[in-house]
């Protein structure tokens, strides 16, 4: 009877460590952009080099080293990039902007297994702006930002389409990802989008169940001995 007790006491010890580890936030390493210029960007994200082209300018030279942060998140209750499972927000004044119909490229110098992508300000009321991406993705988080907020919290249609009005929030790429293209129309006065990882020293979630197990498994031995 006290070997069945104790082995379900870790077995829920097990569980709780692996429901708690599911629901933590996890760290972003958000790109350190180091030029914008013309209709190229190029930046580094966790050790990865990052390339950006576009069909036409990206306008980045007027926010970076902006002195304000655009990246904020004004309501508490409606967070719109650590509303997911993303733990911080993207650097103050690191991103790249547009202000017209574009066509973007995004090449990482290797393989980025848990893309996100930030966006800010893209839309209006009255404008709607559409991001259409040749892959899928889901929207990890979105909310109140420095402009306000989506009347409409994105409209996401099938064929990786997302369709906005004052978005600010975060994307998660279904899979791991060497490049990604993305058009955007129609032409704005001003939006911008960042590029983040999960720092490769961060354990994944698998990782930190079986240390659950483990530790479970040890308080199991040590109470056999005694």
């Amino acid at each position: 009877m006290k070997l069945h007790k104790m082995v379900t006491c870790g077995l829920v010890a097990a569980a709780s460590c692996l429901a708690m580890s599911s629901a933590l936030a996890t760290p972003v390493a958000w790109t350190d952009w180091t030029s914008i210029s013309g209709n190229s960007a190029s930046g580094v994200m966790d050790g990865i080099n990052v390339s950006v082209t576009g069909a036409g300018n990206l306008d980045g030279v007027s926010q970076t080293g902006c002195g304000t942060n655009y990246w904020t998140q004004p309501n508490a209750l409606d967070l719109a990039y650590t509303g997911g499972t993303v733990d911080n927000g993207p650097t103050a004044c690191e991103q790249v902007g547009l202000n017209t119909a574009n066509s973007v490229t995004v090449t990482f110098s290797s393989s980025v297994s848990s893309l996100y992508m930030a966006l800010l300000s893209v839309g209006q009321n009255g404008l709607a702006v559409t991001y259409d991406f040749n892959q899928g993705f889901t929207i990890d988080s979105e909310g109140q930002g420095y402009w306000g907020n989506d009347a409409t919290d994105g409209i996401l249609a099938d064929g990786g389409i997302l369709t906005m009005r004052e978005f600010h929030g975060v994307l998660l790429f279904d899979s791991p990802v060497d490049s990604v293209t993305f058009t955007t129309s129609p032409g704005e006065f001003w939006h911008a989008f960042t590029f983040g990882s999960v720092p490769t020293s961060v354990p994944e979630p698998g990782t930190l169940a079986l240390l659950g197990f483990a530790l479970a498994g040890l308080g199991l031995t040590r109470r056999r001995k005694v």
